[in-house]
């Protein structure tokens, strides 16, 4: 293992990673330009923390990477080339660049060596060896480092520092070699230096006054003493009289320009000098136009050139091309602006704080833009300037491929003038391939359209289903060909104002395409028939239709190869088999099927989902007898709120279970899954589009292998009224093409990859408008790319670590990969994620958006629940309990944070077997008639299980005023968060107890009855003085058990900690064991709360359910069955499943009132931020005794470790042993803090890790500490490995850090 520190004390040998992997914001960006023969674009270098990335633009990998600093940001990279010697081998591409890193008051140089050797065989495969050698490192400054700049005439380094400063270092001799201030001398928010060489050297300073100072370094004319040192005047410090010995120079102010009415943060110069840009703090960006002549004046210069708005936030950062303006803002927007003040694209693909750096090279027209949310975007721009005259650009057109074709009807022309109930427009538009679309119009034509490469049109007039009958309604399927076949063999179905369904199939080759039979049969009444639907895994024989009223009727038709012969076109016919009809009187506007499951899912205008069971001997034999009327295997309704379901899919999870994937007009992707045993269909998942209001469909490029509906990669939708194709994987948006909006005709079409092959076609007036960006599939390039992992965009407050080994599944066998970690994080912004860590090549591999709170609610605490503890019956001998841990728990993430907002999520087992059935004869089709195929694939990810918050009305929370009014509680949040679960033998239901604590200084113990979703308020924690910050709980076997007991008894104590300073010990298991026995007693199978949704985004549902046992015993049941019906009243008429009120058989008790079982007082000087407890198992006492220590750490930078152990033979009583603080544990607060009883890890504000060894005798001993990367840490959570003393550390705060710790002991043998 590579190792930074390896620090020797007494027996104990310490190694740390060299990798300490920091996911969070980019500070820096910088090109590095290569030769035309070496690649066709530069490569990245970015900065993150404290290390640096560099990345091949040309296949977006990441080729290494390095850390510079140690607990430094980086802010900026500056790099220049080192001119090279023609190689003596021709077969070797060598370049050196010389590299200065700078961040906060230290500047490094490096060098960076790229060696490119062409193998003999594949002269086109070029393997890139990258070394980085650090040259030199400065000494610290005593003001903050701005910018720096290579001299390139006598190898000088500029570097301009924030006291408005300028010092020039010489690389050769490693020495300062002048030092140069500026007659303004004031604080400095940026500065930015201009120029070749010392004499061409400018400088602009952007002041704390809103001002910026353009001033340069001039010399005198003539020598002067050297001695003499006066304002505005630098002394030279070399002794080399080559270069400028006995020489000043002078700071010359040339311009002050005033016009920012706030802090100016970034400057950029032109590549002329002539010009440069300003960002600030006042939203805006300006152009300014200098006058190198210009001399030192008091006269204020006002801005000249234009002033740029358009952001609604503060403007981080900026560049300027010969012919484009790019600013970034806090606002997540990154805008391209043409010279004349024009904004000409906008891009919003990041998240939360903002975008920090945006770089773009003219030559590539590549543009890149990194954030706090850790991204890295490259879009290629299409723009590209040409220069004409010194001074003056012209921006021309970049060739990006895409094209844009308009053509009307082949007959609009005979209509003069305006568009009249008589003309024909369009109805209906569905594109086949790249070049090829069907056209329906509302005279009751159907048109094949033929695009060439020149862009003209070729209409082939099909089919004609009534004279002046328009076609309201058409869908199209296409039979497989191979990719090489110029066959074509499409099936158009038609539905027209009449009723009437038409069905054209197209055969022939792809240039001269002929109908082969059309045939047309009543389907419904007038102006009744408003859907046709073909479904793939039926195929061409079974087509739906949809009236209003939300019936779906399911028709066969014959087998096309008995109604031909030879020439001859015979009639088919098409029979009604079934007649499928939803409980909502919504029409249908989308289908799919899953044969082997035997279901159709449906998705209706008013976001419901529907499911009917579909029967293969139906499919295969129909009945000759009337149709079937078919009713809903289950429902969920409001799926999608209230707006429409716009796409749906279906695929197979397990042998019982299906998923449903779902789009709508909620700019929403809901996942659902339904249990055929159960009959239950329920949420579980959502991912919100705030890049789109309404999606359109998802679907996955042909890279994909899996049918897993949780990994489709693009989206297509529509915001406002552009359309919009956004890559999910890279977060990026592949297309935007204005259109005017879904309610126009349109149809688009995807290649393989969307980002080199998409189309897109609508109509306008009388105008058919279709757009075509075409790449050649050999060319790898694919813009935009993400080159970095997207994280969160804001602070995280909490994070814990997912058990790795934890068993999921139907037969609990799947076992995540060991050499694999799992973190859980909860942000400011309200997102919950998964971020997975690899740690063989020690890097982070992938990060899940698993959801986010309601109204983006920040969270502020995380936990895991993974065992099972299980208590006897009442029926049990004696009433005693076991203390044995259930294998099959369900595995829980809860988390809390603001406006009591209360998330459980689980975990969701992917193990996908699926096989996908085809109703057909090609394609080996099988003796029953079905195709079959098998895929597999498993990721580990959680599902949302279930949201709580409490009423206003709520009498847990909200206090009495001075006035007698309640105040208001909209700002209370919860604090901290603890959870367990629990379950009672014999019975179906488990509990999950949650404690939680709220900034009103209440403790609460909450109740969720899995897998009902029910919530329940069980205990108040009282006698709370102050708010609780920390909590933590055990689990003792307090009576274990024997040969005469077979059961033994638990004890569930939760620890707090304190704003006042004071640690609480809290026994719940009163409270527990009683409610565990009335929820044995609950008759809640039939009151399943699975029809619920988070309430989050366009269309949620609202309401909630939050009750306590007292208040749902208050209304008896007499009988079951009226209960039972009243239930199904109130689902039918709710959107969310749900009751207000449960039945008992016995009457409990009222909320409990736990008081502390032991309180430590004024421990910590200030609040108790964070603590830990673990069992020790090498301490000796008494033989049944646990022992116990907790670990706090707090605002007064002490970390306190208290040893506690409890004993069976005084039930319930904690005596403390040890006691043992460290005052000055950190130079600042402690934020978090983790023991296993040998090792205790703590972090805090100064940004260190620090590694305490638990000693026997008590003492904690310090062994090593870690500068970490993470600005401001927050939360801090490891995780022993399989070897001994072997753990991984993660650090949170503005971003993530993963550590790797190892300690071994030196043996003295011998």
């Amino acid at each position: 293992m590579e190792t930074e520190a390896a620090v020797e004390h007494e027996e104990m040998k310490i190694e740390i990673s060299r990798k300490q992997q920091y996911l969070g914001d980019i500070s820096a960006l910088c090109f590095v330009h290569l030769p035309s023969s070496f690649s066709s674009f530069p490569y990245l270098l970015a900065g993150s923390g404290s290390q640096l990335l560099l990345y091949d633009l040309q296949s977006g990998t990441l080729i290494t990477s390095f850390h510079v600093f140690q607990g430094i940001r980086i802010h900026g990279i500056t790099i220049t080339t080192i001119p090279q010697t023609p190689s003596h081998y021709s077969s070797t591409t060598f370049l050196a660049f010389k590299l200065a890193v700078y961040g906060e008051k230290r500047v490094k140089l490096f060098l960076l060596n790229i060696q490119q050797q062409q193998q003999q065989q594949q002269q086109q495969q070029q393997l890139p060896c990258v070394d980085f050698i650090s040259i030199h490192s400065l000494p610290n400054f005593g003001h903050w480092v701005l910018d720096v700049l290579f001299l390139e005439v006598h190898d000088y380094l500029a570097i301009g520092l924030s006291d408005n400063s300028v010092c020039v270092w010489d690389i050769a001799t490693s020495t300062v070699v002048l030092q140069l201030q500026s007659p303004d001398k004031c604080l400095l928010y940026s500065m930015r230096l201009w120029g070749l060489n010392l004499q061409a050297l400018r400088i602009a300073s952007g002041t704390i006054f809103n001002e910026i100072i353009i001033w340069k370094v001039v010399p005198p004319k003539q020598s002067l003493d050297p001695v003499e040192n006066s304002q505005g005047i630098g002394i030279i410090l070399s002794d080399d009289p080559a270069h400028l010995q006995y020489h000043q120079y002078q700071a010359v102010h040339v311009q002050r320009l005033v016009g920012h009415e706030g802090s100016i943060f970034r400057l950029a110069w032109s590549t002329d000098g002539f010009k440069l840009l300003s960002v600030s703090d006042d939203r805006s960006a300006r152009i300014w136009m200098i006058n190198d002549e210009r001399k030192e004046s008091d006269n204020l210069e006002e801005v000249v050139g234009p002033v740029l708005f358009g952001h609604n936030a503060r403007v981080w950062d900026c560049c300027i091309s010969d012919s484009l303006i790019i600013t970034a803002g806090e606002d997540c927007t990154c805008r391209v602006w043409g010279l004349d003040g024009v904004q000409l694209k906008v891009i919003r693909e990041h998240l939360g704080r903002g975008i920090w750096r945006c770089l773009y090279d003219p030559n590539s027209s590549l543009f890149v833009t990194a954030g706090f949310d850790s991204a890295i975007k490259v879009h290629q721009l299409p723009f590209s300037s040409v220069r004409f005259t010194v001074g003056h650009t012209k921006a021309k057109e970049f060739d990006d491929r895409t094209e844009i074709l308009t053509f009307s009807l082949p007959r609009s022309s005979e209509h003069i003038g305006l568009m009249d109930s008589k003309s024909e427009y369009v109805r209906c538009l569905h594109f086949t391939c790249e070049d090829t679309l069907y056209i329906a119009t509302n005279h009751g034509y159907l048109y094949r359209v033929t695009l060439s490469d020149a862009g003209d049109a070729k209409w082939t007039k099909l089919a004609h289903v009534s004279e002046k009958v328009p076609i309201i309604s058409m869908d199209f399927l296409a039979k497989h060909q191979s990719e090489k076949s110029h066959e074509v063999d499409d099936w158009v179905a038609l539905g027209d104002g009449k009723g009437n369904m038409t069905i054209v199939r197209v055969t022939g080759n792809v240039s001269a395409p002929e109908v082969a039979f059309t045939t047309s049969w009543p389907a419904e009444l007038e102006r009744q028939l408003l859907g046709t639907h073909w479904c793939k895994p039926l195929g061409e024989r079974f087509v739906f239709t949809a009236d209003p009223r939300g019936a779906l009727k399911l028709w066969r038709l014959d087998d096309p190869a008995r109604t031909l012969s030879g020439d001859i076109v015979k009639e088919m016919n098409a029979t009604l088999i079934a007649e499928f009809k939803s409980s909502f009187g919504m029409r249908i506007l989308c289908l799919d099927a899953s044969l082997q499951e035997e279901v159709l899912v449906c998705g209706d205008l008013r976001g419901n989902i529907v499911l009917f069971p579909l029967l293969k001997s139906m499919l295969l034999y129909p009945s000759a007898a009337s149709e079937v009327k078919i009713s809903p295997l289950s429902y969920f309704k409001g799926g999608h709120g209230i707006s429409c379901v716009s796409s749906i899919s279906v695929t197979r999870l397990c042998a019982n279970e299906i998923e449903i994937c779902s789009t709508g007009g909620d700019g929403c992707i809901c996942h659902f899954k339904y249990d055929r045993y159960l009959k239950i269909l329920e949420f579980i998942g959502m991912k919100q589009m705030k890049e789109l209001s309404l999606i359109q469909s998802v679907s996955a490029d042909s890279s994909s292998s899996s049918d897993d509906l949780a990994e489709c990669n693009y989206a297509a939708g529509f915001a406002s009224a552009d359309f919009i194709i956004w890559n999910l994987i890279t977060e990026t948006k592949v297309a935007e093409i204005p259109c005017g909006g879904w309610r126009r005709p349109h149809s688009y079409y995807f290649g393989a990859i969307p980002e080199k092959k998409n189309c897109f076609a609508y109509v306008k007036d009388e105008t058919i408008y279709v757009h075509r960006h075409l790449e050649p599939e050999k060319e790898r390039n694919i813009f935009p790319m993400n080159l970095h992992m997207q994280f969160h965009g804001r602070e995280m407050h909490s994070i814990c670590f997912v058990n790795e080994n934890v068993k999921v599944g139907a037969n609990r066998e799947h076992r995540i990969n060991d050499k694999s970690s799992w973190i859980a994080s909860g942000c400011e912004d309200g997102t919950v994620r998964l971020t997975g860590y690899d740690s063989e090549v020690e890097n982070w591999s992938a990060s899940k958006l698993l959801g986010e709170h309601v109204s983006g609610s920040a969270v502020r605490s995380i936990c895991c629940v993974s065992n099972m503890y299980t208590i006897a019956s009442d029926k049990v001998k004696n009433g005693q309990y076991t203390a044995q841990v259930d294998q099959e728990s369900p595995f829980l993430l809860i988390s809390v944070g603001a406006k009591r907002v209360l998330t459980s999520w689980l975990l969701r087992s992917r193990s996908i077997n699926l096989k996908e059935e085809t109703l057909g004869k090609e394609h080996g089709e099988s003796a029953n008639g079905y195709v079959t195929s098998l895929k597999r694939s498993s990721s580990m990810s959680f599902q949302w299980f279930s949201t709580d918050m409490p009423n206003k009305s709520s009498s847990t929370h909200g206090r009495t005023g001075k006035n007698g009014l309640k105040d208001n509680d909209d700002d209370w949040r919860y604090l901290a968060v603890t959870a367990f679960q629990v379950k009672c033998t014999g019975s179906r239901s488990s509990v999950c107890f949650v404690v939680i604590a709220c900034s009103d200084a209440t403790l609460a113990l909450r109740a969720l009855i899995l897998p009902h979703r029910l919530w329940f308020d069980v205990a108040s924690l009282v006698s709370v003085s102050s708010p609780v910050l920390a909590l933590q709980h055990i689990i003792i076997p307090t009576y274990p058990p024997s040969d005469d007991n077979i059961h033994g008894h638990n004890a569930y104590i939760v620890i707090s900690g304190a704003t006042d300073g004071s640690l609480a010990f809290w026994d719940l298991t009163e409270s527990v064991e009683a409610f565990v026995r009335q929820v044995s007693n609950l008759d809640v199978e039939k009151f399943m709360g699975c029809q619920k949704r988070p309430q989050t985004g366009r269309g949620s549902q609202g309401g909630r359910w939050w009750r306590s046992i007292g208040r749902s015993i208050s209304q008896r049941t007499q009988c079951g069955d009226s209960n039972t019906e009243k239930a199904e009243e109130k689902i039918s008429s709710s959107p969310v499943f749900g009751i207000s009120d449960l039945s008992l058989v016995d009457s409990p008790p009222e909320i409990y009132e736990v008081e502390p079982l032991h309180m430590v007082n004024n421990l910590h000087q200030s609040g108790v931020n964070c603590l830990h407890v673990s069992q020790i198992n090498n301490l000796q006492g008494l033989e049944q005794s646990f022992h116990f220590c907790v670990v706090s750490g707090g605002d007064d930078q002490a970390l306190h470790c208290l040893q506690f152990d409890l004993s069976p033979i005084q039930k319930y009583k904690i005596r403390f042993s040890r006691h043992k603080s460290i005052a000055s544990a950190h130079s600042s607060a402690i934020k978090g803090i983790w023991t296993d009883g040998r090792w205790v890890f703590s972090t805090g504000l100064d940004q260190r890790v620090r590694c305490w060894l638990y000693e026997v005798n008590g003492d904690l001993k310090e062994h090593a500490h870690i500068v970490v990367s993470v600005p401001e840490p927050e939360a801090l959570d490891a995780k022993a490995c399989s070897s001994r003393d072997h753990y991984q550390i993660v650090v949170a705060g503005r971003g993530m850090q993963m550590i790797e710790f190892s300690a071994s002991c030196k043996s003295n043998v011998g």
